[in-house]
């Protein structure tokens, strides 16, 4: 009865021993790795025999059991091989159809011309009447494994984007102002 008393009590420290021999065998994360584990995002500091502390963006540090990490999904985001670039951009409803197609096309080939933009997964089409816009998704995978310099790449693909659209003559959308008049007031939002 004791020996089964202390195997219940053990339990969860040979369950968490378990779980830190198969985090450190099979390294789904390493130390200074991005990941998101559950509802944690941050960076790993420390992977011991017994838990896993992550450091996250709001600099707290979140330590998880290894039992409990080796049943989680975990996402690490270290070992991602490109990033996604992923926008919709709002056109004026006056666009008028040529303006639209030299929006599209100028897209397309600053994409195309880009040496970090994976030029097979690029894609800028015109997908729907929106309700103030006309509106254009712009996809792509960037060949950058560092955040940062993602970011970097981003933005200078907007701001290409923006010289794309100033070029056609036409502009970003911007939504409706409305008015309300009240018996001896006029409310604008």
């Amino acid at each position: 009865v004791g020996g089964l008393a202390i195997g219940f009590g053990a339990q969860k420290t040979i369950e968490n021993l378990f779980g830190g021999i198969m985090v450190i065998s099979d390294k789904p994360v390493n130390i200074g790795d991005t990941c998101r584990v559950g509802d944690f995002f941050g960076s790993v500091e420390d992977i011991g025999l017994r838990s896993t502390r992550i450091r996250t963006f709001d600099r707290t540090v979140v330590s998880i059991p290894n039992g409990q990490l080796a049943t989680m999904s975990l996402e690490n985001f270290t070992a991602r091989d490109r990033i996604w670039f992923h926008h919709t951009v709002g056109l004026a409803v006056q666009t008028s159809g040529d303006q639209l197609r030299q929006v599209l096309t100028g897209i397309r080939q600053l994409l195309q011309d880009h040496p970090k933009v994976d030029a097979g997964s690029a894609r800028t089409r015109f997908i729907r009447f929106g309700r103030w816009s006309l509106d254009v998704e712009v996809f792509a995978y960037v060949r950058e494994r560092d955040f940062a310099a993602f970011l970097a790449i981003q933005e200078e693909l907007l701001l290409g984007i923006m010289d794309i659209i100033d070029a056609s003559g036409t502009s970003v959308a911007i939504p409706p102002r409305a008015t309300y008049v009240a018996e001896d007031q006029t409310i604008q939002t």
